[in-house]
Order: structure tokens, then sequence, then C-alpha cells
């Protein structure tokens, strides 16, 4: 048999630089020097490139984040720190809307339903009047 063993092939192809290493949040975390709040923070001002996996596991691409290792510092020192971040829900100004506003969405939203409503209502009309 020429070529490569099985057990070779798979030393090859297990090699990291071959592969595309994924890392969860903890080993990001671990890698940079930050906590996992700092690393999330991070992400949500989109100084940290993330991807989620099933829309809610942040994973992180290895080398990019070895290419972050040294801007870290420049992030820490430019960053507000973790203890002053608000909910983004209590920074929004509330919106107060007028029942006329209520009204007007409610018909925007729902006029395909008023619609077919008024169509089924001639329809039943005109096959009882031909009855």
């Amino acid at each position: 048999m020429s070529g490569l063993h099985r057990s070779e092939l798979n030393k090859i192809l297990s090699v990291p630089d071959t592969k595309e290493g994924l890392l969860n949040l903890k080993e990001a975390a671990a890698l940079l020097g930050l906590t996992e709040e700092e690393v999330r923070y991070f992400v949500s001002c989109g100084k940290i490139p993330a991807y989620k996996i099933g829309g809610e596991f942040l994973r992180f691409k290895r080398d990019q984040v070895e290419a972050l290792r040294g801007r870290i510092k420049i992030l820490k020192h430019q960053s507000v720190p973790i203890e002053k971040i608000v909910p983004a829900e209590e920074t929004e100004r509330k919106v107060k809307y007028s029942v006329r506003d209520k009204i007007r969405d409610f018909l925007y939203f729902n006029d395909f339903y008023f619609l077919a409503a008024v169509l089924i209502a001639l329809l039943i009309f005109v096959i009882l009047k031909k009855r």
C-alpha cells in the first residue's frame, strides 16, 4: 500500500496551523488577559470580532484573537470600566406614543386582516344573495 498510513494522515490533519481554531469565551478571555465580562463588552462595542453559534454561544477565531493581544492594552485604556457600563434600556430615552399614533400603527400593521375580513364579508353577502 503506497501513501501515508491513516494515523500519519490524522497527525498531519490535526496540526493546529492547518485547522481553523474557534475559541470559546473563557479561552479567548484567558488568551487576552481579560475577564469574560470585559470580552463581552468589547464584543458589544465591536472592538473584538466574534461569531455567534446557535444564536447564543460566542466564538472567536484563534488568529484574530492572537492578533488582538497587542492592542488589548490600548483597548482597556480607552474603554469605560465594566462597573460603569449601563444597560442599553436605561440609556435609551423612552418615547411616549399618543393614542392617535397607536391607532395609526395598529391600522398600518393590520391592514391586510381588515382587507381580508371585508372581502370575506363581501363573498358571504354575494353567496347568500344568490340563494
